[in-house]
C-alpha cells in the first residue's frame, strides 16, 4: 500500500512538471528531496507573529504541514510575499484546519521583516533561522523554488513547489492530503475491523 502512495505520488509529480523544460533540474530535485525528513533544531522554537515573539509548538504534531524558507539576501518584501501566503493561509484552513504553514527566514536584518509582518496582518508565525542553522542542516537549494516542501507527520517531504507561485502546486498539494487522508482512513479502519 506504502509502495503505491509513492507511486502514484511521483506520478502526479511528473504529470505537474510534464509541459516545464527544466524538466531534468525538476527531476533532480524531486529525487533529492521526496522522502527526506526537515530538520529543525531544538534552537528553533522562538517564533514571532505580528512582530512580537512567541513559542509555538502545535505545529510540530500536525498531520501536514507546508514549511517556506526565505533567504531575504536582496530584496525583502519581494520575496516574503506575506500577503500571498496570508491568501494561502485562508485556502489551506479551508480545506484542513490541521496543516501547518511554517514560514522561516533568514535575514541579517529583521526590523524589515516585522515591519512588513504588521503592515500585510501577516498572522502566520514567522520562525527567524538568524544564525542559518536550519538551512544548513537541510542544506537547502540556492534557487528560491526548491525551498518549499509539503511534510508529513514526521517531517519527510511527500511534495515539493511553491504553492504561493504556481497555482498547478498548491492542487497537487491537495491531492497528495486527500490522498493520504483516504489512505490513513482506509488503513485505520481495517485494523479496526480486526481488533
Amino acid at each position: 500500500m506504502k509502495c503505491l502512495k509513492w507511486c502514484c505520488r511521483i506520478i502526479l509529480l511528473f504529470f505537474v512538471i510534464g509541459c516545464n523544460p527544466h524538466k531534468r533540474e525538476i527531476k533532480q530535485a524531486m529525487k533529492y528531496w521526496m522522502g527526506r525528513e526537515i530538520i529543525f533544531p531544538d534552537s528553533c522554537l522562538a517564533m514571532n507573529i505580528f512582530g512580537k515573539d512567541t513559542l509555538l509548538y502545535a505545529w510540530f504534531g500536525q498531520p501536514y504541514k507546508i514549511v517556506h524558507y526565505v533567504d531575504t539576501s536582496g530584496c525583502n518584501e519581494c520575496q516574503l510575499k506575506f500577503y500571498e501566503w496570508q491568501q494561502l493561509r485562508k485556502r489551506v484552513d479551508s480545506l484542513n484546519p490541521n496543516i501547518g504553514i511554517v514560514y522561516m527566514v533568514f535575514a541579517k536584518n529583521y526590523t524589515p521583516v516585522r515591519i512588513s509582518q504588521k503592515l500585510n496582518h501577516f498572522s502566520t508565525p514567522v520562525l527567524y533561522d538568524s544564525l542559518g542553522n536550519i538551512g544548513r542542516k537541510n542544506h537547502f537549494s540556492l534557487y528560491p523554488k526548491y525551498k518549499t516542501f509539503l511534510l508529513d507527520t514526521h517531517n519527510q517531504v511527500i511534495g515539493i513547489g511553491n504553492p504561493v507561485e504556481n497555482e498547478r502546486i498548491w492542487e497537487l498539494y491537495k491531492m497528495i492530503i486527500r490522498q493520504n487522508d483516504t489512505t490513513n482512513d482506509i488503513e485505520k479502519n481495517g485494523r479496526e475491523g480486526f481488533e
